[in-house]
């Protein structure tokens, strides 16, 4: 496999990305380090390690849309290691919480972080975590202890967070006993910040159709290549939103680019805050195979109703596949009143003034 250095330069070659100095020297850093901790046998890495002054980790920081998840997600395809994950870092800690709560259940008298720890390290050796954000005592309490059991036993890290290290768990409970895990931070991690004045999911410009009727391989081939075109090409992820406890999976995401069918949204019992979630955590929204809609198709034509005035509000660019165009996707039903403020969204958000 190549070098996440190799692979972001075959990017630029392709022009699937712009040119970045920030981005390219965190990326020359990093892979730097990869190749040291991951040749255990190299000589630098011996003398390194000898002198206590290889990095066993890396926390990547910047504003939103610097580049950041991308960055990590050419390191975490580009390295060959089996066990390796990559995971939204809420979506761990909840792994981790329950965990011990289990090992505390079996009333096993081994230390249970240090038990627990052992085993996530035996099962990941790579770990990427997108979006690192520490918002209780819970989390704030164990994570310094656990980094350091899943550094001594070999796993590597990459954490990606909008925050630099001083600013995690600012105003938080006890925040004083937190106060050392930012200093083992600084001191066992490369910290990199590539903050540049830029979000490029906000510089990327629609100059074509967004909506796509009827539905036939013409449709989805456009769609693709728009849905490929602002996520620059780049191979999709998953991501999980978190909403007062409850996960929301993301299969196919992107820079700031997410891709649903249909009834991934309407067909489920999502809701208001689902939607404005989704909204406000992504720019560009695909939504694929919307159907004509009977008056039984009640449920899916208010979901979908409530979806588009989420992304409506938050000024969202929405592209769409249809089985017909606004008006006959729902011509009968008890929310017909309502659908027609939805219609005439849909036909507003693809115009060139909502654009």
């Amino acid at each position: 496999m190549k070098s996440p250095l190799s692979t972001y330069n075959d990017y630029l070659d392709k022009n699937l990305i712009k040119v970045d100095d920030q981005q390219k020297l965190a990326i020359q850093e990093i892979d730097t380090f990869l190749s040291q901790s991951l040749n255990k046998s190299s000589s630098i890495y011996l003398s390194l390690k000898k002198r206590k002054k290889l990095p066993k980790g890396v926390y990547l920081y910047g504003e939103a849309g610097v580049g950041k998840t991308m960055l990590m997600d050419i390191c975490f395809n580009s390295i060959d290691i089996k066990k390796k994950k990559r995971i939204h870092f809420q979506e761990f800690m909840i792994d981790i919480h329950n965990r011990l709560h289990e090992r505390r259940k079996s009333k096993v008298k081994a230390d249970p972080l240090l038990s627990v720890g052992r085993e996530v390290a035996s099962e990941i050796k790579f770990l990427c975590f997108d979006e690192f954000q520490i918002y209780d005592i819970a989390d704030a309490s164990i994570i310094e202890r656990l980094f350091t059991i899943l550094f001594e036993e070999g796993t590597i890290i990459i954490s990606t967070s909008n925050l630099k290290p001083t600013k995690l768990y600012a105003d938080g409970l006890h925040r004083d006993r937190f106060i050392p895990f930012i200093s083992f931070l600084e001191n066992d991690c490369l910290v990199i910040n590539i903050d540049n004045g830029k979000d490029y999911r906000k510089n990327r410009v629609i100059d074509g159709e967004t909506y796509f009727s009827p539905l036939n391989d013409a449709s989805k081939e456009s769609i693709s290549a728009m849905f490929k075109k602002f996520s620059n090409g780049l191979p999709y992820s998953e991501k999980t939103l978190f909403i007062k406890g409850r996960e929301l999976k993301i299969e196919k995401q992107a820079l700031g680019c997410a891709r649903f069918n249909f009834e991934d949204l309407c067909g489920k019992p999502l809701g208001a805050e689902d939607f404005l979630s989704i909204a406000k955590e992504f720019d560009f929204i695909f939504i694929e195979n919307i159907p004509k809609m009977s008056p039984e198709k009640r449920n899916e034509a208010k979901r979908f109703i409530s979806l588009i005035d989420a992304l409506y509000d938050n000024k969202n660019k929405v592209f769409i596949t249809a089985d017909g165009e606004p008006e006959e996707l729902y011509v009968k039903g008890d929310s017909k009143f309502e659908f027609q403020r939805c219609i005439s969204r849909l036909h507003e958000m693809r115009s060139k003034e909502y654009l």
